[in-house]
């Protein structure tokens, strides 16, 4: 394990692991998804090198599911402890893990999964103006977005887009209980999801678009939370969204599945996005209609009558409010 803990921006000084040797095809661990994916496919994930934001329900499921199909390089980044509260869907909320870093316990998990994945933590808060720096000390493939706060969140998906690093990112799971509206798409091509909306207003201005940002998320609209409760910490005032047991698994585990399926077959996977990427303009082009007045055709009139229609994004200020949450 590569460390490297913070409570504060974290040291650029920190020394970089380079690629592991590729294992041995014939490794137990690769035995039954060599069979699905072939040789080439298992070199292509022991030779990628994802950086994962966010170590609760969603993503600590998702790094098992990337570890446990053969990735070579892992890091993962989180600063939280767990909770007693984490126990109803996070991996590694145990009555024996809570108030231990999450971090380092989904570490030692994965570690036990595989000697064969490098995996480094960084125990740190992800601050806006660290990001060129954190997403650049290795030379990643990919970002797995696991996290909730909409300014980092933001950050985040900037930079990775903007330094080249194909992006995957998780919307809302909480305040959901059927799976079978969750599917994954572009970001630019969601509804019914506070946190895709408040991250796609911000993405916008930055000259984001679509066709950049693919995304895990539901289409169900989400139960209220709880009214807004006081943090301890001093933050904002945060309201508390439920969350099942289910729901953050299976956003993490889509999430790991279209990581993993551009990994082993990219052709594939541009020809996927490429798809993703006329949705979400349409979308997108409907939107930004009804934003400025525009009407709706009756196609979209039908639609809206059905409470599907796009959204037409809030301004910045109706984002401050935001209680979508990943978790």
């Amino acid at each position: 394990m590569e460390a490297n803990s913070s409570s504060g921006p974290a040291s650029s000084t920190s020394a970089v692991p380079g690629p592991p040797p590729l294992a041995a095809l014939n490794a137990a661990l690769y035995e039954r998804t060599q069979i699905l994916v072939g040789d080439e496919g298992i070199r292509r994930l022991q030779s990628a090198n994802i950086f994962l934001a966010g170590c609760g329900g969603v993503g600590g499921h998702c790094a098992e599911a990337l570890v446990r199909a053969g990735v070579g390089r892992i890091t993962l980044c989180d600063h939280d402890v767990v909770s007693s509260t984490n126990k109803n869907r996070q991996l590694i909320a145990l009555d024996s893990t809570v108030g231990k870093s999450k971090v380092l316990e989904l570490c030692k998990r994965l570690e036990d999964i595989s000697s064969l994945c490098q995996v480094t933590v960084l125990d740190a808060f992800l601050m806006p103006e660290d990001m060129v720096d954190i997403l650049q000390r290795q030379r990643y493939d990919v970002l797995a977005d696991c996290i909730d706060s909409v300014e980092c969140k933001v950050s985040l998906l900037e930079t990775a887009v903007k330094v080249g690093l194909k992006v995957f990112s998780s919307c809302g799971a909480g305040g959901r209980l059927d799976p079978l509206q969750v599917s994954i798409g572009d970001l630019y091509d969601t509804e019914n999801d506070g946190l895709a909306r408040a991250c796609r207003g911000e993405l916008r201005k930055r000259g984001i678009g679509p066709g950049n940002i693919t995304v895990v998320h539901s289409k169900e609209l989400p139960l209220p939370p709880l009214e807004p409760q006081r943090q301890d910490s001093g933050g904002r005032d945060r309201a508390i969204n439920g969350t099942i047991s289910y729901m953050p698994p299976l956003f993490g585990l889509m999430l790991s599945s279209a990581i993993v399926r551009c990994l082993v077959d990219p052709a594939n996977a541009e020809k996927q996005s490429k798809k993703r990427l006329r949705d979400a303009e349409k979308k997108e082009q409907q939107r930004q209609k009804l934003a400025h007045g525009g009407s709706a055709s009756t196609t979209q009139a039908e639609a809206a009558a059905k409470n599907q229609a796009p959204e037409a994004d809030p301004p910045a200020a109706a984002h401050d409010n935001a209680t979508e949450v990943v978790e």
